[in-house]
């Protein structure tokens, strides 16, 4: 009987104490995982480097190294994300970098960390949390998570998470070079916050066209910047069946996406609410091989028109 009592004791015990110490839930909406998810950033170096647009997007799944991934498309090499349950932290595997102690995965964040606790990063950098407050974001207030790191007196940065959107910016300082990252716009579950095109808009003339119309873009063929222009009629012009018509007053949804010749997508130019007018934008190739590529004007969900142009480095 005395041997129960000190058993159920023991039970009750670490019980409470698994309660103190487990992880919380909702901690993994720092990092939204979902195929579909997309971020666009800014990317800004001084003074090497020079600043550019670029967006990671969630493609697919991947069962390897024992583990199942979210794949991480950037348009170069993509990444294979998971998040560990067990611990509550983003795990990144790469044969050839990740930590061989952590069969060849390495820690991205510690998505349950606390104010004032660290974590080792990438397999050598230790980050800290230095911020746990609220700040708005696509005119919400959510919770932050950032952490920062040293490198003694020359060098150093600062990561930062929002609860709902993931990865939001980062800073990072050496002793000849400044680097910032910055959201944006995303596309998480569906829902579209911010801008999420890849190059600047430029608005060409505010004289409200009749139609939609899509160019040709030029030059063509081009290397390894061309120029695509298009129009934007009133809601009441669609040539549409269906489809929503607004989300903001006198505004349509506009897509402007990049496919190569296996009709895959490789970029987004646009993707946000557009008032009435004649545009244009940048399309830089830098990063993209040779080839024939598409480029699709949508117009609420419903494809407008399609237009093929050349690359040649």
């Amino acid at each position: 009987m005395k041997k129960l009592f000190i058993s159920s004791l023991l039970y009750l015990f670490l019980s409470q104490l698994n309660l103190l110490y487990s992880y919380d839930t909702s901690s993994s909406r720092y990092f939204p995982i979902a195929v579909g998810n997309c971020w666009t950033y800014y990317h800004g170096s001084y003074p090497y480097g020079g600043s550019y647009r670029y967006k990671v997007t969630v493609t697919g799944t991947i069962v390897t190294n024992n583990h199942l991934y979210y794949i991480f498309s950037t348009g170069s090499s993509p990444q294979y994300i998971r998040i560990d349950s067990m611990k509550n932290v983003v795990m990144v595997y790469d044969a050839s970098t990740g930590c061989p102690w952590l069969n060849y995965e390495h820690t991205l964040d510690s998505l349950s960390a606390r104010l004032g606790d660290s974590s080792m990063f990438n397999c050598s950098m230790v980050y800290k949390v230095t911020d746990t407050t609220t700040y708005s974001i696509f005119s919400t207030v959510k919770k932050r998570l950032t952490t920062s790191w040293t490198d003694h007196f020359e060098a150093g940065g600062s990561r930062t998470l929002a609860k709902d959107f993931g990865f939001v910016g980062s800073q990072d300082y050496g002793h000849t070079q400044t680097t910032t990252v910055t959201l944006l716009g995303c596309i998480i579950s569906g829902i579209l916050y911010g801008d999420t095109s890849l190059t600047g808009i430029n608005k060409i003339s505010s004289e409200i066209p009749d139609n939609f119309s899509l160019s040709q873009n030029y030059p063509n063929p081009f290397n390894p910047i061309t120029k695509i222009k298009f129009s934007v009629a009133p809601p009441l012009n669609l040539p549409l069946s269906g489809g929503d018509v607004t989300a903001v007053a006198g505004a349509v949804g506009v897509r402007l996406i990049i496919y190569d010749v296996l009709g895959r997508e490789v970029a987004t130019l646009i993707n946000q609410q557009m008032q009435p007018g004649s545009y244009s934008v940048d399309w830089d190739a830098s990063a993209y091989p040779s080839g024939v590529y598409f480029y699709k004007l949508s117009i609420n969900n419903e494809q407008l028109a399609a237009r093929k142009m050349v690359l040649i480095k």
